[in-house]
């Protein structure tokens, strides 16, 4: 990997000289803690900020430079939806390096691509414009140097970022960068900053000397930031950076690894505070006491979980869940579940399905393989939960004999496993249990609840397939087991949570630390039952 430090120049230097905003050349001036961003050169980096704080400006800024800086370099941007990727491309790095002098004279071209989702520069530098929040298939491909994930709090972690990052399996850079704006505690972009250093932006009260960071309304004053402590006003023109989580240099501690995870939000920003903005004359702090009221309004008027997300910049609250324990276990029964089904077990039961979750590894390593046998039984109409086994980290491929044994002791009429990391693994099932026997689905955002793609499998959106699960269950069309044999079970299915995305759309999603499998074997159980009684009608 290229040391960064070995580098004779400095990016923020490279950007205030060759980048033009609006027809005037790009400066820092006003933005003081933003100069690190493009001189640390950290492997892996984190910005967890509020809304509108140049953090779409700073990453362009940052992959013009490098592309200019480093020949043959390669960027991959990833933000959630087509739209959004293209608004960037677009208004943010095509005009910037359109309306920058030196950039347009030196590194464009007419014949060099110029596109919305791929540019080049004459030094043989490019950048790839992509987009994703459920499945990697628009990333795969490219080999690149820097991947940046723009609003990664919108994104699942392992299927976008874990299969993304492949791209720079043979960089010598391999440089990670990840943009947001924080949610519930439980998103993908705090499961980031708890892994990080945690780097806050500390002004030292010149009053009482005590260090502030502002992390809560508490540090809001009726025309700035004050102290927590005495309550006077604070300068973000005084301000440094420091690591409140730093790298423990210890024997085994992987330091490369690191997050350097840096928090900001509109409330250190100086252009809206008029304490800061006093320097620049009365014009420009009015302009902070305009800007500083519009923060006070939304205090007032916005939820102050809303506040703390889009203008304090942190995490908060627990995402809404659809399904409580009390629901789940209203439907359990004094029935034991075991491996191998008799009479008893079976009495009722039409017919029997299997659904496999595959582990794919996860992220924080609790990915684990879950295989789930539902009977149907005729009688009350409702799906029964037969059996389910808990697989943990281990290679799917090894496991698929054991499952395909359970499968055979209850003569399924049809399994359905993920094709995502479980495409090899479906593969092997098939050859035990028959390919007539055994489907595969892909979760991605699709228009429609499910369709056939006309070659292996059948792709699924997963917003509308969870929702229609779970009402399945919320209205009692399912039966499960005693309450100690489905508490795992229950668990994964509990950790599933709701949130609506920067572009308005709702999406389930689940705690990096606490795995959801159980939940998508279940479904995927369902999706065969769904598809053995051609019943392929969903509520979207």
């Amino acid at each position: 990997m290229v040391d960064p430090a070995q580098r004779h120049y400095l990016l923020s230097t490279v950007a205030q000289s060759w980048i033009h905003l609006n027809g005037k050349p790009f400066s820092l001036a006003d933005w003081p803690m933003n100069t690190a961003f493009y001189d640390g050169r950290y492997r892996r980096t984190l910005l967890m900020t509020s809304r509108q704080v140049a953090k779409s400006t700073t990453m362009a800024n940052l992959m013009i430079t490098e592309s200019c800086t480093i020949p043959y370099f390669s960027t991959m941007y990833v933000s959630p939806t087509q739209e959004q990727t293209r608004r960037f491309s677009n208004t943010r790095v095509s005009k910037t390096m359109k309306y920058s002098p030196i950039i347009n004279k030196t590194f464009l071209t007419s014949d060099l691509a110029d596109r919305i989702f791929h540019k080049q520069y004459s030094n043989g530098s490019e950048m790839i414009f992509t987009y994703g929040t459920e499945d990697a298939d628009r990333l795969r491909g490219p080999s690149t140097d820097r991947n940046l994930f723009d609003e990664v709090q919108d994104m699942l972690f392992d299927p976008i970022v874990v299969v993304g990052n492949e791209t720079m399996a043979n960089s010598e850079y391999q440089f990670e960068t990840y943009a947001g704006t924080p949610k519930t505690m439980e998103n993908t972009i705090q499961y980031l900053w708890e892994q990080s250093t945690q780097t806050e932006w500390v002004m030292q009260c010149t009053s009482c000397k005590k260090y502030n960071i502002v992390v809560s309304e508490k540090s809001i004053g009726k025309d700035g930031p004050v102290c927590v402590r005495c309550q006077k006003y604070l300068n973000p023109f005084m301000g440094f950076w420091v690591d409140t989580n730093p790298v423990n240099i210890g024997i085994g501690e992987d330091v490369d690894n690191k997050i350097k995870g840096f928090h900001y939000g509109q409330i250190i920003m100086p252009l809206n505070v008029p304490l800061a903005m006093a320097s620049k004359g009365t014009e420009a702090e009015a302009l902070a006491r305009i800007r500083w009221k519009r923060i006070l309004a939304k205090l007032e008027t916005v939820r102050i979980s809303t506040f703390r997300n889009e203008v304090i910049g942190v995490s908060d609250a627990i995402g809404v869940r659809l399904l409580a324990k009390h629901e789940l276990e209203a439907l359990c029964t004094n029935r034991v579940m075991y491996q191998q089904p008799n009479s008893d077990i079976l009495k009722g039961i039409s017919f029997c399905v299997a659904g496999v979750d595959w582990s794919g590894g996860g992220t924080a390593g609790v990915s684990r393989t879950v295989l789930w046998i539902w009977g149907w039984r005729q009688a009350d109409q409702r799906l029964v939960c037969l059996f389910y086994k808990v697989f943990p980290n281990q290679n799917p491929v090894h496991i698929v004999e054991e499952i395909a044994s359970i499968c055979k002791l209850y003569s399924i009429s049809m399994a359905v496993g993920d094709a995502g990391e479980g495409h090899m693994a479906n593969t092997e099932l098939r050859m035990r249990l028959g390919g007539h026997l055994v489907h595969q689905v892909q979760y991605g955002s699709f228009t429609k609840a499910m369709t056939w793609n006309s070659i292996d499998r059948y792709q699924i959106d997963r917003t509308i397939m969870i929702d229609n699960y779970f009402m399945l269950i919320k209205r009692g069309g399912v039966e499960f087991a005693n309450k100690e044999d489905m508490k795992v079970a229950f668990t994964d299915i509990l950790n599933e949570y709701e949130e609506v995305t920067t572009s308005g759309k709702k999406v389930w999603r689940h705690s990096q630390q606490r795995p959801d499998d159980c939940l998508h074997a279940g479904l995927f159980g369902w999706l065969a039952f769904k598809i053995v009684k051609n019943d392929l009608l969903f509520y979207q």
